[in-house]
């Protein structure tokens, strides 16, 4: 789907030139050709992976109608999917000083929307308002992870079930994407900044608001990649600690067993001058001798803790 608006926040049809912004929403393969045809670019500048693994990038487009073009490349992130690779996507924006273009994979934010937004606001600070859009949309996810991890923790200490383990293997996965995409885009978004400020027409307070945005993000998933890391070792320290715990006990019960198992294999051997040979009762004492020496064992280690 296209949306053309001119410089008074009109929706147009037509003329992609003369159109302030254009926004792109799950283009098809036409519709791109259709802009790259009208603004002149290389053919292929749309072709990129529209996944997690496109690279972020800010560079010039000098084989263009639009004057002094520069293409950005920064990410998105769709909650709604499932898997991570297919939540975080790649925004493609195309602009200069008069106009940008917008290839998205979802609604935009409501400000590029917005007629008021579209007259009063500059290329940059439109640019700049859809980026501080999509770093909230990667925050509501690292927000909804911050309780994983708080769920996590507590499980941690208590149980060391199959359940709790795949959502600290899920949780690992998310966060390596994060952090990845984060790291890849941290660059680009310094670029872009030095080159609104050289220009001098971008609003300062949304360039702050976008580098803090980008180093809380950046903080926010080395911290909770940190801590699932820790929770993961308790995981590991827990399961270790029920091994042990299960691998003492059956050594006692081996333990209390033996004992009488000594007795009866004593008193089973072929041969003469054992006690209690010619006794009617001779095996009921061989019995109740080897069962009181297993109870005082069994006593004796459950006093040290080691049938627990």
């Amino acid at each position: 789907m296209i949306s053309v608006y001119d410089k008074n926040g009109q929706m147009k049809h037509n003329n992609f030139l003369m159109a302030k912004l254009i926004i792109l929403v799950r283009p098809t393969s036409n519709e791109l050709n259709e802009i790259e045809k009208a603004i002149g670019c290389d053919h292929d500048i749309f072709a990129k992976e529209f996944s997690a693994t496109e690279v972020s990038h800010f560079n010039s487009l000098p084989n263009c109608k639009l004057k002094n073009a520069q293409i950005f490349v920064s990410f998105n992130f769709d909650p709604s999917q499932s898997q991570v690779e297919d939540a975080i996507y790649p925004t493609i924006a195309v602009f200069n000083s008069q106009q940008l273009i917008l290839i998205l994979q979802k609604t935009p934010t409501p400000t590029l929307e917005d007629p008021k937004s579209i007259v009063n606001l500059s290329i940059e600070d439109l640019l700049i308002k859809q980026l501080l859009y999509q770093n909230q949309c990667f925050n509501k996810e690292l927000n909804k992870i911050k309780q994983q991890l708080d769920h996590l923790d507590r499980a941690a200490r208590t149980t060391t079930k199959t359940k709790s383990l795949k959502e600290a293997t899920d949780l690992t996965r998310t966060l390596v994407y994060f952090n990845h995409t984060m790291d890849d885009q941290a660059s680009s978004i310094e670029s872009i900044i030095d080159f609104f400020k050289e220009k001098k027409s971008v609003n300062s307070n949304l360039v702050i608001d976008l580098l803090l945005s980008q180093r809380r993000l950046t903080k926010k998933i080395k911290v909770y990649r940190d801590l699932l890391e820790s929770i993961n070792g308790l995981f590991s320290a827990m399961m270790d600690n029920h091994l042990n715990n299960l691998m003492k006990y059956l050594d006692s019960l081996a333990l209390i067993i033996s004992i009488p198992a000594l007795i009866s294999g004593i008193w089973g051997m072929n041969v003469g001058g054992l006690p209690g040979k010619e006794n009617e009762l001779g095996f009921l004492w061989v019995t109740l001798f080897g069962a009181t020496l297993a109870i005082i064992s069994a006593l004796l280690l459950r006093k040290k803790n080691y049938l627990k």
